[in-house]
C-alpha cells in the first residue's frame, strides 16, 4: 500500500520522520523533475525548429540556489549560424542586375535556402548564398565588393523563451513535482522497514 506525503507540509514530515530521509527525498525528487523539465522543453524547441538535441544541450546551465532547493534551467547562448539549419544552394532569380556598361538585364544567380521553423518550409535568404560551410551575405547589398558576412538565424533561448514553451514545463512540473517526491518517500521509508 502507498501512501500519499505532501510536498506542502516538508516541515511537518520532517518532524514526523528523519528529516534527512526527507531532504534526500525532496533533493532526488527534484533531480528527476529537473531532468523531466529539460526534456520536456528540448522536445517542444524541436516540435517548432529544426534543431538538434545536442545543440539545446550545449546551451542549458542549470542554477541550484544555495539558500533553498529551488533550481532554473538557464538556456544561454547567442544566435545560431545559418548553416545550421540544413542549408542548400539553389538559383535565384535576379528582376534586374546591371552589366559593367550598366546596361539592366534578367538573370540567375547563386542563392542558398534553410529549414528553420517545421511550420514554413524551406525559405530563400534574400542576397545570401551557401559558400565554405557558411550562409554569407554582402554587408551591403548594393557594393558587390563589400565584406561578405555570415548569417545568423533565432537563438537558442529565444526558442525557449516562447511562452508556449515555458508553460508546458511549468504544468508538466507543478504535475510531476508532487508526484516525485511522495514516490521517492515511499521508497526511502521502505527501505528502512
Amino acid at each position: 500500500m502507498r501512501y500519499h506525503y505532501d510536498i506542502n507540509e516538508l516541515q511537518a514530515l520532517k518532524n514526523r520522520f528523519d528529516p534527512k530521509t526527507v531532504e534526500k527525498a525532496f533533493q532526488q525528487s527534484l533531480d528527476r523533475t529537473q531532468r523531466k523539465a529539460a526534456t520536456h522543453i528540448s522536445k517542444a524547441v524541436r516540435d517548432d525548429y529544426h534543431v538538434s538535441v545536442a545543440d539545446i544541450k550545449k546551451r542549458l546551465k542549470i542554477q541550484r540556489a544555495r539558500r533553498d532547493a529551488s533550481r532554473s534551467l538557464l538556456y544561454a547562448g547567442r544566435r545560431l549560424p545559418l548553416d545550421q539549419f540544413k542549408p542548400k544552394t539553389t538559383r535565384a532569380r535576379v528582376v534586374m542586375a546591371t552589366s559593367k556598361r550598366g546596361n539592366r538585364y534578367k538573370t540567375r544567380r547563386r542563392g542558398a535556402s534553410v529549414l528553420v521553423r517545421k511550420d514554413t518550409g524551406r525559405q530563400m535568404v534574400k542576397g545570401g548564398w551557401f559558400a565554405k560551410g557558411h550562409i554569407l551575405r554582402r554587408a551591403d547589398k548594393a557594393d558587390n565588393a563589400s565584406d561578405p558576412r555570415i548569417q545568423f538565424g533565432p537563438s537558442i533561448p529565444g526558442m525557449v523563451a516562447h511562452h508556449s514553451v515555458i508553460d508546458s514545463a511549468q504544468d508538466m512540473v507543478r504535475e510531476d513535482l508532487p508526484r516525485q517526491f511522495s514516490g521517492r518517500m515511499d521508497y526511502l521509508l521502505g527501505q528502512r522497514k
